[in-house]
């Protein structure tokens, strides 16, 4: 606790206050010096280098940054994003230096620190190889000998998350530096998602290249996207509501659906399915 405060409650004359009073005050004291919803912008963090999902460099920085402003703004919420390394960007949340932090899935450790949203996306997780690799199911038996590459801030998930203590893992920043140590024979197996690869093989043409991945028959794990917003912050449960509401306002309308199929980064994911 601030020593600041614990100075002016034993200035209180006559006065003798127990330790869950100092915690009331302080409580109060948070909430009348929090802003009000609609005063000002909410601080949002997000990652980098997530395509088509998150990413400074993507129109409106990526489809699920823009559905997350675009559900809060149904309430009349104005938002604010920032894009910094994943790491970083949770920490900073769990220090109150943001309201909230996005796109994630549910761990046992996170719950236990955030209030987590209705799902935003659901994220199917595959395995995934060169076309003339040797690996050919994808099961937890046939990898066991295998180097996994997963990239800083994505999660571990399925099989391999239960079992990641005796695997190998490369996390190096980008899924294009995953590939790339795929194709110098560094890494076996990546771990993503079929909107992440779909994008990354867009990427790749892009630059005169050419990225061919196969996807192994044996799913790994579907999981879902979320917001999350500190358990501890003074007015979490009102944030999580306002955030909710919009979302199902955007979900009933039709305009959830709208907002993907028009969003030029996550087309590239729709026409890459639709080949």
């Amino acid at each position: 606790m601030d020593s600041s405060l614990d100075k002016a409650v034993v200035r209180l004359p006559g006065e003798r206050i127990s330790t869950a009073m100092r915690w009331t005050l302080l409580v109060a004291l948070i909430v009348l010096c929090y802003p009000a919803l609609g005063e000002e912008p909410l601080r949002l963090v997000t990652g980098e280098k997530y395509p088509p999902f998150t990413g400074s460099d993507l129109q409106d920085g990526g489809v699920i940054t823009a559905l997350v402003s675009h559900a809060y703004a149904r309430n009349n919420v104005a938002t604010q994003v920032d894009f910094k390394p994943w790491v970083r960007g949770y920490e900073d949340s769990l220090k109150l230096q943001y309201d909230a932090t996005f796109p994630y899935i549910s761990t046992a450790e996170r719950e236990a620190n955030f209030l987590f949203s209705d799902p935003l996306y659901m994220l199917k997780m595959r395995l995934y190889v060169e076309p003339e690799s040797r690996w050919r199911e994808g099961s937890p038996a046939e990898l066991s000998g295998a180097v996994f590459c997963l990239p800083v801030g994505y999660e571990f998930a399925g099989w391999v998350s239960e079992q990641r203590e005796e695997l190998t893992f490369v996390r190096p920043r980008t899924i294009e530096q995953c590939h790339e140590m795929m194709l110098r024979d560094r890494v076996d197996v990546l771990i993503s998602n079929p909107a992440n690869v779909a994008y990354l093989a867009t990427l790749a043409r892009s630059k005169s290249r050419h990225v061919t991945l196969r996807e192994l028959p044996a799913p790994l794990a579907d999981v879902t996207l979320h917001l999350m917003i500190p358990a501890h912050h003074p007015q979490a449960t009102r944030l999580l509501d306002r955030f909710n509401d919009g979302l199902r306002q955007m979900r009933s309308s039709g305009d959830f659906d709208r907002l993907f199929a028009a969003h030029p980064d996550y087309q590239v994911v729709r026409s890459h399915a639709e080949r």
